[in-house]
């Protein structure tokens, strides 16, 4: 990380427009980690299918009965669909129909590039795909709640209930975060920022989460986050429950970012209030 916050500091001064090049190819692509052994028993018991989707098919997995309510679970950066393995069980057990995806870019994808735009996209495929199933509830976590809000803001459907294990609120903060960490000028980072705007066609400046669900369909939000998530700040949450009325939140105490998806009370919580 060093080298690299040398490399780009040095290449501002010759060519602003080539290290912002440079730094949004580096925040577009995915850090592909190894399948988890935890997550490995997903991928083994799931029904596997796939949905055309323009850069690469988007990979399906389905668990439970066709006729019964179906629960789509969404993942978060960096991850993939066996992360949310631990609710598939309590939902079956519910008799729920269960189908997650890889988003573009992780997992077992052959691109390791992506962005919001193309994984919103994705999330739209998806929900297209099974619109006509009646009774869908989402399950997301942080990513994976921000590109839910953003797909169902563009979409006609209605869901049942919408249960966000975290999520980002001003998205520009993500860009800031990164800024910070590549030590990048102002300079670089306003080319940078001007990308992707023309990426995702609207300022990154004014998309707020919580105006994106204004315009989704849903009967009510629950929202589920670490009073200390070294990730995201439970103030997205906080304020996204403000701005939205049939919304509520739940805190929870050291279970961080990532762990909070095999905590046992949170998974517990989750069912209880499906």
């Amino acid at each position: 990380m060093k080298t690299i916050q040398i490399l780009l500091q040095l290449l501002s001064k010759i060519s602003p427009k080539l290290s912002a090049k440079v730094a949004f190819h580096l925040f577009t692509k995915v850090r592909k980690k190894d399948i988890r052994d935890r997550e490995k028993a997903f991928y083994q018991q799931a029904k596997k299918s796939s949905i055309p989707f323009p850069k690469e098919d988007l990979n399906i997995y389905e668990f439970g009965e066709e006729s019964n309510e179906l629960i789509i679970l969404v993942h978060g950066w960096d991850s993939n669909a066996g992360s949310l393995f631990a609710f598939v069980a309590p939902l079956l057990q519910k008799n729920k129909r269960v189908i997650a995806l890889n988003l573009p870019g992780h997992a077992d994808y052959k691109s390791s590039h992506t962005n919001l735009l193309e994984c919103k996209d994705a999330i739209i495929t998806l929900l297209q795909t099974f619109k006509n199933t009646e009774n869908i509830s989402i399950i997301s976590h942080s990513f994976g709640s921000a590109i839910t809000s953003l797909a169902l803001c563009e979409l006609d459907i209605k869901v049942n209930n919408l249960y966000f294990l975290t999520s980002p609120n001003k998205m520009e903060n993500v860009f800031l975060e990164f800024k910070a960490i590549l030590k990048l000028d102002d300079r670089t980072y306003h080319l940078l920022r001007n990308m992707a705007n023309v990426v995702l066609k609207e300022k990154l400046e004014d998309m707020y989460i919580h105006d994106k669900l204004k315009h989704a369909s849903f009967q009510h939000l629950y929202v589920f986050h670490d009073e200390k998530d070294k990730i995201i700040d439970l103030e997205n949450s906080i304020k996204i429950v403000s701005e939205i009325k049939n919304s509520s939140l739940k805190t929870y105490h050291k279970i961080g970012h990532y762990r909070m998806l095999w905590n046992e009370p949170l998974i517990k919580d989750v069912i209880s209030f499906i």
